[in-house]
């Protein structure tokens, strides 16, 4: 079976607790293709490389925490979303994470000048996957304006053309979003009305319209947590309506059979064994792990504590903030600019020099033109 996860910007916490439930309960089905769009492809990658998810987590929390700080949330000019994606995945993945999801990992990209979804799964450098992650992510004025390059072309957000692509008929599709998904959240509504859009079933419910507006957009961090857990929630009801959870001993028995066929010689595989009995009763009561129910906690803890957080929960600094726009925005602006020059300086050193150097040699011609002339006419 092969997996495919969902873009889904923000709410790519939904997929931080599938992961969790996958990594725990069924392993094996990591071993096989992963595929994805945006934050999904992202969260496949991760998987693939074996990250430690608790330490995603806490950088996914970092991000949404820097963008809920500024002045326009995520679409304040200072906040670079693709900047800090590079910055995070390029410190998290090991130098060899090429190496290591080669033919695994498959990232939906939209090619910019005709709108063409491309599938890609041979990288030949760990930057050469770095491009290609962040430019599955990338969302137009969100996230920039002039789309980055991929092996000479330009592509921007593969949900755009295919948002949840599926390999074959055997993927596991996973989706933050209600709907016919293999697994996503279950909403209490008539589920009626379904839309396709880029390949992702959606219901048309209340729910599902409020995670639209936090693709985003994040939610505070206590909602955020609620999320995680629910992927983690909706992952294991999957396991074990399609009897996927298994002991170590049967799921290694089970594997050698699809690579050799004379294993019942070697192994007698039960399937009422009794310890993959006990492994599923335990899964039914299971919850996230301290690990990463620590980091929800701490992102809670520090959003909630301080006197500037204490002072932003009163409707009336509320209504402050969002009065003195006019002169916060402009001041943002302001400071975007200089950060820009500023990591712009470095580079533009030499650039200067030879062009000082230009216009000098070009005056210097100029004087002597005019001095020349002037001593004709004398």
């Amino acid at each position: 079976m092969n997996l495919s996860f969902a873009g889904c910007g923000f709410l790519g916490i939904y997929h931080v607790g599938v992961a969790v439930c996958f990594k725990k309960y069924a392993p094996h089905l990591l071993l096989n293709k992963i595929s994805g769009a945006s934050a999904g492809a992202i969260a496949a990658c991760c998987l693939l490389c074996d990250l430690p998810i608790g330490e995603v987590a806490s950088d996914m929390l970092s991000l949404i925490r820097e963008a809920r700080l500024r002045t326009l949330g995520p679409f304040s000019p200072s906040f670079n979303v693709q900047e800090f994606l590079l910055d995070r995945l390029r410190k998290v993945l090991p130098e060899d994470a090429h190496l290591r999801v080669n033919g695994k990992l498959h990232v939906s990209l939209t090619r910019v000048y005709d709108g063409k979804n491309v599938i890609v799964s041979h990288f030949t450098s760990k930057e050469d996957l770095l491009q290609a992650l962040l430019a599955s992510a990338f969302v137009p004025v969100f996230s920039g304006f002039v789309p980055p390059r991929f092996h000479g072309e330009r592509y921007m957000d593969g949900g755009f053309s295919d948002n949840l692509p599926t390999l074959d008929e055997n993927t596991i599709t996973v989706s933050p979003f209600c709907g016919e998904t293999d697994i996503c959240p279950r909403d209490f509504s008539s589920q009626l009305f379904h839309v396709n859009l880029a390949n992702t079933s959606i219901e048309l419910s209340k729910q599902n319209i409020y995670r639209f507006a936090r693709i985003l957009w994040p939610p505070k961090p206590e909602v955020l947590s609620n999320m995680c857990k629910q992927g983690f929630d909706d992952a294991l009801r999957f396991l074990h309506r399609n009897n996927l959870i298994n002991c170590t001993r049967c799921l290694a028995v089970q594997s050698t059979f699809i690579v050799s066929e004379t294993v019942e010689e070697c192994f007698e595989y039960d399937p009422q064994c009794q310890e993959c009995k006990l492994h599923r009763q335990e899964a039914l009561v299971a919850n996230l792990p301290d690990t990463v129910m620590r980091v929800f906690q701490d992102a809670i803890d520090s959003a909630n504590k301080g006197l500037y957080n204490w002072m932003l929960s009163h409707q009336g600094v509320k209504l402050i903030t969002l009065l003195s726009l006019p002169y916060t925005v402009p001041a943002d602006f302001a400071y975007a600019t200089l950060k820009k020059l500023q990591r712009l300086a470095p580079h533009m050193g030499s650039s200067l020099i030879v062009m000082s150097k230009f216009f000098l040699d070009q005056f210097a011609h100029f004087v002597n033109t005019v001095t020349s002339k002037a001593h004709e006419h004398c």
